[in-house]
């Protein structure tokens, strides 16, 4: 008897025990096979994704021209590359993240509360470090992704990244 009703209890308990384990992979992106892949994928699509959120608020609140430009700029050349990203990891059956990481949200609905010089500070730091972390990343990412799909990303993005880097630090907020 006793036997019979903890298999029971274990059966009744095997929905939810599953149904918490999907909750909790929820964010993380289905893959194929190799972790360091889906991984990449993630974080990459985390930080193209900012970047473009990010200089969608640049475009309206920055004071500076060249803020402006270099936010026009950065909405153009990543979601060019997120498009990318997100071909190449369905190639490899692996999701692009669909929202903004918490971060990057907190950063975002702060920024859309300022303008002028403030915003323009704040912007161009998030930039900077934002930029610096994504490089961090690639450099990284070139010993531990497989895909020879994503190797040949990391290796085109680099010098991208480098250059938004550059300009970034180039500019007076």
């Amino acid at each position: 008897m006793k036997r019979t009703a903890l298999i029971t209890s274990l059966l009744l308990a095997l929905p939810f025990a599953l149904a918490q384990a999907q909750t909790t992979k929820s964010n993380m992106p289905q893959q194929k096979g190799d972790s360091g892949d889906a991984t990449f994928v993630q974080k990459a699509g985390e930080g193209g994704m900012a970047e473009v959120e990010l200089s969608k608020v640049a475009e309206s609140n920055a004071k500076s021209a060249d803020v402006k430009k270099f936010a026009t700029q950065m909405v153009h050349d990543h979601s060019a590359n997120n498009k990318e990203l997100a071909t190449l990891a369905a190639k490899e059956n692996i999701s692009v993240p669909k929202s903004l990481d918490s971060e990057h949200a907190s950063l975002r609905d702060k920024l859309k509360g300022e303008k002028g010089a403030d915003f323009d500070r704040d912007y161009m730091d998030a930039m900077r470090s934002d930029h610096q972390k994504m490089l961090d990343l690639l450099k990284s990412s070139e010993s531990t992704v497989t895909s020879e799909n994503l190797r040949t990303f990391i290796k085109k993005t680099e010098p991208v990244v480098e250059h938004h880097l550059s300009m970034a630090k180039e500019i007076k907020d």
